[in-house]
């Protein structure tokens, strides 16, 4: 029986992964240690952390006979190969200040050799990745002269654990750095890429971006790029005037039963009130749809658009109608945005009154809508159905 142990025991010894797999499963009374057979229960896990932080790899090892040795091993980027790190005979290895050029870039290997009196096995390799700003595309592109109105993206590439939020600054003076928010030329502010559309002269600077992480114990870290992207815009002579997209000319009827009632009386003079009653147009009126979709510029952003409006008679050449206090109604002038003025219309509440609506854009350069490109409105202000003409 001593003499059909020997081959057994070679196997044990050696590191044939088939014939351990075999002593594992024999379970005869011969060889009672077999049950003991060295190996790695846990192998170590990748670890992602912020720089500077602490990552911490282990193993646990199962079997074996007699005391149980372990040896950490590292390899960086730039080693041929692995060698020994860390403290002898323990079950995890502490790496410190993750980040270091020198001792623990990222992209480094950890690797453990475990070994008893009769085997020795090595774990699988364990990666350690530092959370940081690796990049930002287009590579290797650090200065861009754009004329202005031209588009631009810039976008950062990260490595480690997905970031949690982004944050692109611009600086304004020395060591003055601040926050960006998204407006009429710029986008994703808060987001991977940035993007300039119809680019401007006010977005010239210097640019960077700051990366939120999170760590291994539940918290974040902030990263801020060393890499900075300075951007020239050239101003740009702008000749070509705005115009109005997708608006075709509207016939509107208004104030069918809505004019204010006459005053009624015993005189027959005043049947028919010889006051004018009016139709309204209120401040942010729904006759004119202020979408930015309606306009278009080659330079300036819709938002900064100035939208001119008046009111003039149906008939050529254009007349420029009065409201209620003999103010003419030709060029009344607001933001896009903000176009907040009552308009009055007179009207003999036993007639109709009809004229027209034109509105007309300004850009920043000056130039104006040409005649023939902007957007009217017809508007039929009807007589009250309570009055009759045959008096």
């Amino acid at each position: 029986m001593g003499f059909a142990i020997l081959p057994l025991l070679k196997l044990v010894s050696g590191t044939d992964i088939n014939a351990t797999n075999a002593l594992k499963n024999y379970r005869g009374s011969a060889l009672p240690f077999i049950d003991n057979i060295l190996g790695i229960k846990v192998q170590p896990e990748n670890q992602a952390d912020c720089k500077g932080n602490k990552a911490t790899f282990s193993v646990v090892a199962e079997g074996g006979t007699g005391p149980i040795h372990y040896q950490w091993q590292r390899k960086r980027p730039l080693d041929v190969g692995f060698s020994s790190f860390g403290a002898k005979d323990s079950t995890k290895l502490a790496v410190y200040n993750i980040g270091s050029a020198t001792d623990s870039p990222s992209g480094t290997l950890y690797q453990v050799t475990v070994s008893d009196q009769i085997n020795l096995v090595t774990s699988t390799n364990a990666s350690l990745t530092v959370n940081q700003i690796s990049g930002i595309s287009p590579v290797g592109v650090a200065t861009y002269t754009l004329n202005q109105g031209e588009n631009l993206w810039l976008k950062v590439l990260t490595s480690g654990n997905s970031p949690l939020a982004y944050q692109w600054i611009k600086k304004f003076g020395s060591g003055d750095w601040r926050n960006l928010s998204d407006n009429a030329t710029l986008s994703g502010s808060q987001r991977e890429q940035l993007d300039f559309t119809k680019i401007a002269v006010a977005d010239s600077g210097t640019y960077k971006i700051r990366v939120s992480f999170p760590t291994i114990n539940g918290n974040q870290c902030t990263e801020t790029s060393t890499l900075t992207r300075r951007i020239y815009v050239t101003p740009v002579t702008d000749t070509i005037p705005p115009c109005f997209i997708n608006l075709d000319t509207q016939n509107v009827t208004l104030c069918q039963k809505d004019l204010e009632q006459a005053e009624w009386n015993d005189s027959l003079s005043d049947i028919i009130p010889n006051r004018i009653d009016y139709c309204r147009f209120p401040g942010q009126s729904p006759l004119f749809d202020l979408s930015p979709t309606h306009f278009s510029d080659n330079l300036t952003p819709n938002a900064t658009l100035i939208l001119h409006w008046g009111i003039f008679a149906v008939a050529d050449p254009l007349t420029p109608l009065l409201d209620e206090a003999g103010t003419r109604l030709e060029d009344m002038i607001g933001p896009i945005a903000l176009h907040n003025e009552n308009i009055d219309i007179g009207q003999n509440p036993a007639g109709e009154a009809s004229c027209r609506i034109i509105y007309w854009l300004e850009d920043e350069a000056g130039n104006l809508t040409p005649q023939p490109l902007r957007h009217q409105i017809y508007v039929i202000v009807s007589r009250r159905p309570e009055i009759v003409s045959d008096f």
